[in-house]
């Protein structure tokens, strides 16, 4: 499906920032024929990590009524037209292709930036890459779900999924309602309007 077809099917979706966002599901099996760099990829995980960092996000979302939004447990950043993503897995920050994820769920966010906008995300993406999994501040994600966001995790500058995008999406001049190092992927599914 193109890009103008998704518009005009998702021509009442909500604005993030001001700015226009359509979003299509890939299913397993299917992809994505037009990616562009700045657009993000929410991703349901299958194994035993997603399946705990839904567990985490439930907590969350049923406290704030958004339980929907617990879906994805994972996300990255389009960084080139030929479907290049950036991510952070355990090991750090790598650089992947779309491709990979076409076996499982996801859903692609299409983000109504400049071209400018587009470069500034990408390029503080790329700069990222190499740098190590920021897992304490994982853990103190996770610590402050349980205690029903009693307190904020302290921005240390290490990179989890979510925060990089974010990092990235600020820099194009998107804000968001919670600090990079307190999101997780329902909070970029909530920003954007983009619901399972």
């Amino acid at each position: 499906m193109s890009l103008s077809e998704l518009k005009q099917l998702n021509a009442s979706a909500p604005a993030a920032n001001g700015k226009p966002v359509a979003c299509t599901h890939c299913r397993p099996g299917e992809s994505i024929s037009d990616p562009r760099p700045g657009d993000i990829v929410l991703i349901r995980g299958a194994g035993w990590l997603g399946k705990s960092i839904r567990f985490f996000i439930r907590m969350r979302c049923r406290r704030n009524g958004d339980r929907a939004l617990a879906h994805w447990s994972h996300a990255g950043i389009i960084v080139s037209p030929q479907g290049h993503l950036i991510e952070v897995v355990p090991t750090g920050v790598v650089i992947n292709r779309l491709e990979n994820y076409r076996d499982q769920d996801y859903h692609y966010v299409y983000l109504d930036l400049s071209a400018a906008d587009r470069a500034r995300a990408s390029s503080y993406a790329y700069s990222c890459l190499r740098q190590k999994y920021g897992r304490l501040s994982f853990a103190l994600l996770a610590l402050t779900i349980l205690t029903g966001d009693w307190f904020e995790v302290r921005d240390r500058g290490q990179q989890g999924c979510v925060a990089l995008i974010a990092r990235a999406l600020q820099r194009a001049g998107v804000t968001f309602a919670r600090r990079p190092t307190d999101m997780t992927p329902a909070d970029l599914a909530k920003n954007f309007g983009v619901m399972p």
